[in-house]
């Protein structure tokens, strides 16, 4: 499918960009004509066969549930869902910035200050969630955003589960996530808490800090052996760091 031109309605939300495509749909930078504010429009196309229409939009409906009960300065806030013209959609606070991927690919390694900072945001904002009953189960750094004063915004919670929710929307065997940030537990299929989102934003800081993944193998199988298996290799063979630091992030 084309991305949509600027100018195009979604809902009462005008398109003025595209941003990005995923493996559902587009993003694109869009405006409320209503209170004149910009937003970030997150759209799933309705097209293909009958079940894989309604498991996008359970899998959309279940992101609008999961993001709209969070309301925290460091996690992207939702402003409406609905559907129109063939499309489901997500308005989404716009964050003007980039994020952390990008961050680490184009720009200079960050300080350690920065990066505790970071860190420290995206968690405080995932303890949070959590106790809103909510897992985020994808921690990467494209998921997490920095805005134009370096303040992180947690996106994406597409693949969230919320406490007491038992069905799951992938194929039988199929495994959530991005490979190099599971957790052990997400790789045996069992029952996730908060604890794996954690272990995930300290495969992330374990980035941060050196420049390279913990996990890194070049195949699947590679990659699941490493992390139920293997410790990385410590973080001070790579940077100098506090003992403290280097301790945090070896438990």
């Amino acid at each position: 499918m084309n991305a949509l031109d600027g100018g195009h309605l979604v809902g009462r939300y005008r398109i003025l960009k595209f941003l990005g495509a995923g493996a559902m749909g587009e993003v694109y930078l869009a405006e409320d004509p209503q209170i004149d504010r910009r937003l970030a429009i997150k759209t799933v196309r309705l097209v293909g066969r009958p079940q894989e229409i309604e498991d996008r939009k359970k899998r959309l409906l279940r992101e609008a549930r999961a993001a709209g009960r969070l309301l925290h300065p460091n996690i992207v806030t939702l402003f409406d869902a609905g559907e129109a013209e063939g499309l489901l959609y997500l308005a989404f606070e716009f964050v003007e910035g980039t994020d952390l991927a990008a961050r680490l690919d184009s720009g200079p390694r960050l300080s350690l200050r920065q990066a505790l900072r970071a860190v420290r945001q995206a968690a405080e904002a995932l303890d949070y969630a959590h106790g809103q009953g909510i897992v985020h189960r994808d921690i990467k750094p494209s998921n997490i955003l920095l805005d134009v004063t370096g303040r992180v915004k947690v996106a994406d919670f597409g693949i969230a589960k919320m406490a007491g929710q038992s069905t799951e929307l992938t194929m039988a065997g199929s495994v959530m996530g991005s490979p190099q940030y599971l957790s052990p537990e997400q790789i045996r299929g069992e029952e996730l808490d908060g604890r794996s989102d954690l272990f995930s934003l300290g495969v992330v800081f374990y980035e941060i800090l050196s420049g390279k993944r913990p996990f890194d193998g070049d195949t699947i199988t590679t990659l699941v052996y490493q992390i139920l298996h293997q410790d990385p290799l410590p973080i001070s063979a790579l940077r100098a760091v506090p003992p403290a630091l280097e301790e945090l992030l070896r438990g």
